[in-house]
């Protein structure tokens, strides 16, 4: 009997324990980076010409070996 009351008293407590909302983890602070817009497009601009590039190369490849 005592060892149930130890069990049950035990069970009680560790629920409560992980029951309790957790507050969070504190936040480290956020440094505002600055974004160069410029040089993103720059670089978006210089990949979709080397998409290009590739497309045509790969469909005169394709076009030369049906002839």
């Amino acid at each position: 009997m005592r060892i149930r009351l130890i069990a049950a008293t035990f069970a009680v407590c560790t629920a409560s324990i992980f029951g309790m909302p957790q507050s969070p983890a504190p936040a480290e602070p956020q440094r505002a980076e600055a974004i160069d817009f410029d040089a993103l497009r720059a670089q978006a601009s210089a990949a979709l010409d080397a998409l290009q590039q590739l497309r045509e190369h790969r469909v005169a490849s394709v076009e030369g070996a049906r002839f």
